[in-house]
């Protein structure tokens, strides 16, 4: 190598090693962090985010949407979907029995999603899904369905709507799930269907303080002790 090339790669090498400090001295300086301090701190997940797919719960009947149409399990690129059903001799309506996902497998590709007709599947935000044992990483019907309900809601009552019995499985026994697992204000986490047009009482996490504050005043003039906030006089007595 001559003088000439030597000098050459000495002032590239140099000058690459300048620029570089530079732009980390500026962005260390000048500009605000993007990371977090995780698990201390968690950004927000956007809405384009893809998790585990879960399944959505009619909240107005505690039903689960799946019909057994077998169309996520076929259009799954990888067969990590499996599901297994038993045709009511009463309804002659499909029953799922098993509906699992192997996430240790899934691509995360959404096409189960697009493939179901009847919007019961849906891409959820939650991504903390490290298990020690692969085996783990079978996230069965209950599990699917307890993860699904804050991504359900109350659904309009069709025209073949029926008033049946809340399925077993939707309460706590089973799925592990209470209420505080939905985000919808109006959740019902599988009581009977209501009267169309029935507008039930919000949920204590959810009323206003404006409301508070006028329940206070009425306890004021009836001579009752005012309730604390989030709890109605009911509750503060000790009441269900």
């Amino acid at each position: 190598m001559g003088v000439t090339n030597f000098v050459g790669e000495a002032w590239r090498t140099g000058k690459s090693i300048v620029t570089g400090l530079g732009i980390t001295f500026r962005e260390m300086m000048f500009r605000p962090a993007i990371t977090v301090f995780y698990p201390e701190q968690r950004d927000d997940v956007p809405p384009w985010f893809r998790g585990i797919p879960v399944l959505k719960t009619d909240l107005r009947t505690g039903e689960y949407k799946c019909t057994s149409c077998m169309q996520c399990a076929q259009a799954c690129p990888v067969n990590v979907i499996t599901i297994e059903w038993h045709q009511d001799p009463e309804t002659k309506k499909k029953v799922c029995d098993r509906f699992a996902i192997d996430m240790s497998r899934c691509m995360l590709c959404n096409f189960c999603v697009e493939a179901c007709p009847f919007d019961s599947l849906v891409m959820g935000y939650d991504y903390e899904l490290c298990k020690v044992n692969p085996e783990n990483l079978v996230f069965e019907f209950e599990d699917l369905l307890r993860l699904g309900l804050k991504y359900s809601k109350a659904e309009e009552p069709g025209p073949k709507a029926t008033r049946s019995s809340t399925p077993p499985w939707v309460f706590h026994g089973l799925t592990n799930a209470t209420e505080d697992d939905i985000q919808d204000i109006h959740g019902y986490l599988g009581r009977p269907p209501l009267p169309k047009g029935y507008e039930p009482e919000l949920k204590p996490q959810f009323r206003k303080p404006a409301e508070e504050a006028a329940e206070a005043q009425q306890a004021e003039a009836a001579g009752q002790p005012a309730a604390e906030p989030g709890k109605t006089n009911g509750e503060e007595a000790g009441q269900p």
